[in-house]
């Protein structure tokens, strides 16, 4: 559906979902405090200066999900990023100078900087939505490697104006296609690929790839650099660090694009985050990992993991239940949805749990943990589920993984089950505890991050 002809849709839409959409509006618009007036104006905007209902739809959906978003809380950040500018611009520094300056910054002054944080619904200016949504918009609507994403795909793959939390307000697009987009001003326009999303994107990756100067084994060091004018200089990066710029940069030229990751370490070689794009015939088509390899080449198919997680704007309803309700907060960002059945075949599980074991428990979310190389602690949450008839519940599990049930007792988690296998055919194999550290079990663990 493209300009205009939404407007059935929309009305109808409107009329179904009727008073959960015009709540959360007014949520959020609410929660903003004195920045009510900067969210009202794109909304007003888009109702009267610019009236169309697919851009006003758009308004609504970034103000009606960003409860699940954030950034850094005061000018402290921008402390950081001055000094780190200096440090990437010193060319009398190696690049090996350069990281562990970064790092002895970082623990000296800005270690807890992560921890002062602000609800971007209380700090977001509306010339800054309104630029985001009009440029994206036209994009969607013009550019022939965006023409095949529908409506809601445009909302989640093209139209953010972030795409991770705590990632910098600024004018990303812009710096990105300064440095890395001179391509798309001087298409080869007798070649057919250079109007496809594949054949724009690899121009833009192979770009990025030659001019980022990156080195040594992803070892980035200090606080992420989440402002669009460093993360084209910065020489130590760590794959995700790449990522999430190929997204952005995808983005920036109307790419729809994604981050995909998984919440442990990859088994063998695979990256723990990775991006795609959505294809001309509307395929997703991923990296292995960041610029250095091609798009839709294969996406490691010896690896297995227990969960993989797309990064979203929209704001996972069973997640926000979850926060709601739990008695234990574990920190799982709101903007996640899980995909790991696009990646891996997957088992719904129901593990029984003693009678004893739900005699403890102090709340109806279990957590399902999956064994990671780590003597110190050797579990890490990967999803929640419910207990429903004395048995602990959980949806699309990867398959050839070591898990344990844990559950909360008023005061911590504690494991409620034997650990067990997740065998490739679905069955399910108990282990001793006792025998967790064993070389046998190995190979059903994943690295810790």
């Amino acid at each position: 559906m493209k300009p205009f002809a939404l407007s059935a849709f929309l009305l109808t839409t409107a009329l179904t979902m009727g008073c959960t959409q015009r709540s959360s509006l007014a949520e959020v618009l609410d929660s903003a405090g004195s920045n009510r007036k900067e969210l009202e104006a794109v909304l007003d905007h888009y109702r009267i200066a610019d009236n169309n209902p697919q851009k006003l739809r758009a308004a609504e959906f970034l103000i009606e999900n960003m409860p699940a978003h954030y950034s850094y809380a005061g000018d402290k950040v921008y402390e950081y990023y001055e000094y780190a500018a200096g440090i990437l611009a010193n060319k009398s520094l190696s690049p090996e100078q350069q990281r562990d300056s970064l790092l002895a910054i970082t623990d000296l002054k800005y270690r807890d900087l992560p921890n002062h944080t602000i609800p971007d619904a209380q700090i977001i200016k509306a010339d800054y939505l309104i630029k985001n949504i009009d440029r994206t918009y036209d994009q969607w609507v013009n550019c022939d490697w965006a023409r095949q994403a529908t409506f809601d795909e445009y909302l989640e793959w093209i139209l953010p104006y972030k795409a991770i939390e705590l990632q910098e307000l600024d004018d990303w697009r812009d710096t990105l296609l300064v440095h890395f987009g001179t391509g798309l001003e001087h298409p080869i326009v007798n070649d057919v690929e250079y109007n496809t999303a594949m054949g724009v994107a690899d121009m833009l990756r192979n770009d990025a790839y030659n001019g980022l100067q990156r080195y040594g084994l992803y070892t980035r060091a200090g606080l992420p650099l989440l402002s669009a004018h460093l993360q084209v200089s910065q020489t130590y990066g760590n794959i995700p660090d790449y990522a999430l710029t190929a997204v952005l940069l995808m983005r920036s030229a109307g790419i729809p694009a994604v981050l995909d990751e998984t919440p442990v370490g990859s088994r063998y070689t695979a990256a723990t985050k990775w991006y795609l794009i959505l294809a001309d015939k509307g395929e997703e088509k991923a990296s292995e990992w960041d610029f250095s390899t091609n798009i839709g080449y294969g996406f490691f198919p010896f690896e297995r993991g227990p969960k993989v997680y797309r990064n979203t704007y929209a704001i996972n309803q069973k997640r926000w239940e979850y926060r709601q309700k739990a008695k234990y907060q574990y920190p799982f960002e709101l903007g996640r949805k899980d995909v790991t059945s696009k990646y891996f075949r997957t088992c719904d599980l129901s593990i029984p749990v003693e009678r004893g074991a739900r005699k403890q428990l102090k709340d109806k979310y279990v957590y399902i943990a999956s064994a990671v190389r780590n003597e110190e602690s050797p579990w890490k949450i990967v999803d929640f589920g419910v207990m429903k008839h004395g048995k602990a519940v959980f949806h699309d599990m990867g398959r050839e993984v070591l898990y344990q049930i844990q559950g909360y007792n008023g005061d911590k988690l504690i494991p409620i089950t034997d650990p067990f296998i997740l065998h490739k055919n679905g069955s399910i194999e108990y282990v001793s505890a006792d025998t967790l550290n064993s070389l046998s079990l190995d190979k059903w663990k994943n690295n810790d991050l």
